[in-house]
């Protein structure tokens, strides 16, 4: 059993509608995956497909089915007030170029947050789901974050996870993302230049949520990205704080959802030096 609750709705059954939500998104996501497909252009470096639109609305209504007054945050269904002291951020395909050719780094993402009058949004639980990679990751108020996998010749296995220990910058693996690069090119290359010769290696996956997930694993070291929707990140805060990291702006400022502009995190012993070069 999980512990703990918020208001009337108890975290355990937030993180169940969350999985079976993602988990069913995952799966229709998973039918075009390979496929010749019908991409739309949003915007500079935005694109949507009729899958992606579908999932949302899959997600949506196994999660209404449960929590009919909950609010909605979603990338393409936009805010749905509802008055509710719970918002459900939905991205139904985080890593949409990389889906569009049959690149297997993208995942669905669902969380929910309390909203508190004053305060910032508070992730309560999160899951992510990459399909293709045959990975999911969650994490609950307080419960931890965990992550299960299918391992060829080892089967399915489930544990919990933590950031990594690493605090040279020489030895680190950091995980960046560079949307929007046409409008906002300079911002976000310059922190790239400043830490590329600092640190051992690092890695542009085309998927913030999954960049996440990884640090909270351990698989990398930090992320940082300019530019971020609440949506991308809601599950990933998440499961990084529940794994042990730190998370801020590149400023070393207070990260606040669907406020801040950058995000920064990284496990504790090597945040601070990550802030200091990016600064």
């Amino acid at each position: 059993m999980i512990p703990g609750s918020f208001g009337m709705e108890s975290v355990q059954d937030l993180l169940n509608v969350a999985i079976e939500a993602a988990r069913a998104g995952a799966a229709h996501i998973v039918e075009g995956y390979g496929r010749v497909l019908d991409v739309k252009q949003k915007g500079p470096n935005e694109f949507v497909t009729q899958y992606k639109i579908d999932a949302e609305e899959i997600i949506r209504k196994i999660i209404k089915k449960s929590f009919s007054g909950h609010s909605f945050l979603a990338e393409e269904g936009g805010l749905q007030e509802a008055n509710s002291p719970y918002r459900w951020y939905i991205d139904p395909l985080d890593g949409t170029i990389n889906y569009t050719r049959s690149h297997p780094f993208f995942a669905v993402s669902v969380a929910c947050c309390a909203i508190i009058p004053g305060r910032a949004p508070k992730p309560l639980a999160g899951v992510l789901v990459a399909p293709v990679l045959r990975e999911s990751y969650w994490a609950y108020e307080g419960g931890g974050a965990f992550r299960g996998q299918e391992i060829p010749g080892r089967g399915y296995i489930e544990e919990k996870i933590k950031v990594s220990n690493v605090s040279n910058a020489t030895e680190a693996l950091v995980c960046t993302g560079i949307p929007d690069y046409i409008k906002r090119t300079e911002p976000i290359m310059a922190p790239i230049r400043k830490i590329m010769p600092k640190i051992k290696t690092l890695r542009r996956d085309g998927a913030a949520a999954l960049d996440m997930a990884y640090v909270a694993s351990g698989r990398a070291d930090g992320y940082f990205e300019i530019g971020t929707k609440a949506w991308d990140l809601a599950a990933g805060l998440l499961l990084v704080a529940e794994a042990g990291g730190t998370i801020t702006d590149l400023a070393g400022e207070p990260y606040v959802l669907e406020k801040s502009d950058s995000v920064l995190t990284a496990n504790p012993l090597f945040h601070p030096t990550l802030v200091k070069i990016l600064k």
